[in-house]
C-alpha cells in the first residue's frame, strides 16, 4: 500500500494596524489586532470522535471526509489555518496485537511515505519512536524542497493506523514566535491527539 503525502500550505494574511494620521498626533494609534487563534494550541478547542476512538485539538471546527482507496475506507478531519492541519485513519478490521508486527507496519509505512517524496528533495530533520496512550508510533519532521515543512505522526491503535500531520511553508513571513516553522503550533496539535476507548 502506497502512502503519499502533499504538503497543502495556506497562509493566513495578518492585517496590519491602522495608525492615526500625523496630524492627530495627540491620539495613540490603535493597539495592533490579537494574533490568530492558532498560534496558541492550548486555547483550541477540542473535538471527540467516539466512533473513531480518538480525541484532538483544532483551531476550528474541522471538515470530515470519506475516500475509499483499494476497498478501504480512508477517514480524514482537516482544518486549513495558519498551516494545515488533518487527522486520517483507516480501520483495518484486524487488530494486530503484537508489538513485533506493530512496529514493523509503522516502519513500513513511514518507509514508503519517505520514499514517495524522496525524489522531490525530501530531508528528514527529525525521526522517533512515540508512544501515544499506550499505543506505539512514529513521528518524523521532513522539509521538502527547502520550501514545505511536514511533522507527521502515525500511530497503531487496535486495527486502526491513525496519521496526524501538520504541514506548513517554510520560512512564513507569518510566524509569531522566531523561525523554527511554526514548530510549538505544529507540535501542540500532534501532541494533542489522543487514543479513547
Amino acid at each position: 500500500m502506497k502512502y503519499k503525502f502533499s504538503a497543502i500550505v495556506l497562509l493566513v494574511l495578518l492585517a496590519t494596524t491602522n495608525f492615526a494620521p500625523a496630524f492627530a498626533a495627540v491620539q495613540d494609534p490603535a493597539p495592533p489586532p490579537p494574533p490568530a487563534k492558532d498560534y496558541f494550541p492550548n486555547t483550541w478547542d477540542e473535538y471527540s470522535f467516539p466512533a473513531a476512538q480518538f480525541r484532538i485539538r483544532f483551531p476550528k471546527k474541522p471538515e470530515e471526509t470519506v475516500a475509499t482507496l483499494r476497498n478501504l475506507e480512508i477517514h480524514s478531519i482537516q482544518y486549513k489555518g495558519l498551516i494545515n492541519y488533518r487527522v486520517s485513519f483507516v480501520d483495518y478490521k484486524v487488530p494486530i496485537d503484537n508489538p513485533e508486527k506493530v512496529k514493523e507496519l509503522l516502519q513500513g509505512i513511514k518507509t514508503a511515505a519517505l520514499n514517495s517524496i524522496r525524489e522531490k528533495g525530501m530531508q528528514v530533520i527529525t525521526e522517533r519512536e512515540v508512544v501515544v496512550d499506550g499505543y506505539s508510533g512514529i513521528f518524523v519532521h521532513v522539509e521538502v524542497q527547502a520550501k514545505d515543512v511536514i511533522r507527521m505522526q502515525w500511530v497503531a491503535a487496535g486495527s486502526r493506523l491513525y496519521t496526524i500531520s501538520a504541514e506548513s511553508r517554510k520560512g512564513s513571513p507569518n510566524e509569531l514566535e522566531g523561525e523554527n516553522d511554526f514548530e510549538k503550533v505544529a507540535i501542540g496539535f500532534i501532541s494533542s491527539f489522543h487514543v479513547i476507548p
